[in-house]
């Protein structure tokens, strides 16, 4: 980092990339749609199946969007954030960063069944997919291409 008295110049901004609440929310926000789209089409599905109609349909899909959108935003915004804190805190982007929060995640996400052997099946079940996604995706966040 070439900096002076602590000041980043413009290239080290552009190599840190974005601050780790942003990229949450941009997680939360991306994700969050498609679960927002997901909830839409299947819940519009579901509803059919089990014959709901009318003000029922509409108040079925309204509930499957909110789930499915907040679900899959809350997950994204907490695996993207606390991948960023981890690559901080280590001072390395490699793919044990997504191992670390990918586990992390996956137990937060399963917490609430209170069984702890679930937790620990979803946290290397996350942990797992993160490590394989790492080794997929850009280098460089967010992908530009430059």
């Amino acid at each position: 980092m070439s900096s002076v008295a602590g000041h980043m110049d413009a290239r080290d901004i552009y190599e840190a990339g974005p601050p780790c609440v942003s990229r949450a929310v941009d997680g939360f926000v991306r994700i969050g749609m498609a679960g927002v789209a997901w909830g839409m089409f299947m819940g519009s599905y579901d509803a059919v199946k089990e014959g709901h109609l009318g003000a029922s349909r509409a108040l079925y899909v309204a509930k499957s969007i909110t789930r499915n959108g907040l679900g899959w935003g809350c997950f994204a915004g907490a695996y993207l954030g606390l991948n960023c804190g981890v690559e901080s805190v280590r001072n390395k982007k490699d793919w044990v960063n997504a191992s670390i929060s990918g586990a992390i995640t996956g137990a937060f996400v399963s917490a609430r069944t209170g069984n702890v052997t679930k937790m620990l099946g979803t946290s290397v079940l996350v942990s797992a997919i993160a490590t394989a996604g790492d080794f997929l995706r850009p280098a460089q966040y967010p992908p530009t291409g430059i």
